[in-house]
């Protein structure tokens, strides 16, 4: 009766005790309300006109007074914006957690093209003409910030591309799983990069998010509950019947 009695409680000691996952935020200020670029590195092309920019609910984008969306939640953005050819990368590094069982990274974007022939692709640099596009990537942590060599490429996430239509456009929202791109442990570089050298051209990014599922460690006391459940059961199963 006492066994019987015991095996509950060690059943629900056990399941005290098992690993569980929790999300865990990857990113700093991936949603850009601090009103700056707190926690992201903004580089661009020497030589070039513009650059990313932290841009606010007026419809107007910052340089050129391009119509935009504005942010896509919130009071603050990020977009690209000049008053000639240029080349712009906007990137943050983050580091995987060891026992990550999944990485989700997802954003919302917009490109609008004002000059209406995009994407053409020469890589990311203005000098090279034509040339006009956006593109995501996760890179090498050590790779420069305009690389697009397949061997600094972790993932291309967003091909060159520009929004189909008229402008401005809305906001697409994108979703990646990269959980097998990424290693527990591994630093990391997510590069949102663009160049035009053909006419006005504003990429938008907000709500960027990397998320990692992380496997919980049993908390000591739960083990230590669980070993003693254990060991009763064990004493039971040797204290002879009584006739």
């Amino acid at each position: 009766m006492y066994l019987t009695r015991l095996l509950p409680l060690v059943a629900a000691l056990a399941l005290a005790g098992t690993a569980t996952a929790a999300p865990v935020q990857l990113l700093t200020n991936g949603d850009f309300e601090t009103g700056d670029f707190t926690g992201w590195t903004v580089t661009d092309l020497a030589g070039g006109s513009g650059t990313w920019l932290i841009d606010d609910v007026d419809g107007l984008t910052p340089i050129s007074g391009n119509a935009t969306v504005g942010p896509a939640g919130g009071a603050w953005y990020a977009v690209t914006d000049q008053g000639g050819p240029g080349t712009h990368s906007l990137s943050q590094t983050f580091l995987v957690p060891v026992g990550a069982t999944s990485v989700i990274l997802s954003f919302n974007m917009f490109i609008n093209d004002q000059s209406g022939v995009g994407p053409l692709d020469l890589g990311l640099d203005h000098n090279l003409a034509p040339n006009q596009h956006t593109r995501v990537d996760i890179m090498d942590v050590l790779a420069g910030a305009f690389s697009t060599s397949p061997v600094d490429i972790v993932a291309n996430l967003v091909p060159p591309s520009v929004d189909a239509g008229p402008n401005p456009h809305g906001y697409t929202p994108y979703s990646f799983d990269v959980t097998g791109f990424v290693t527990g442990g591994g630093a990391y570089t997510l590069r949102f990069g663009e160049v035009d050298n053909q006419l006005f051209f504003n990429s938008g990014v907000d709500d960027v998010s990397v998320l990692a599922d992380v496997a919980e460690v049993p908390e000591p006391v739960s083990l230590g509950l669980l070993g003693l459940g254990i060991a009763g059961l064990a004493a039971l199963r040797r204290v002879p019947r009584q006739r």
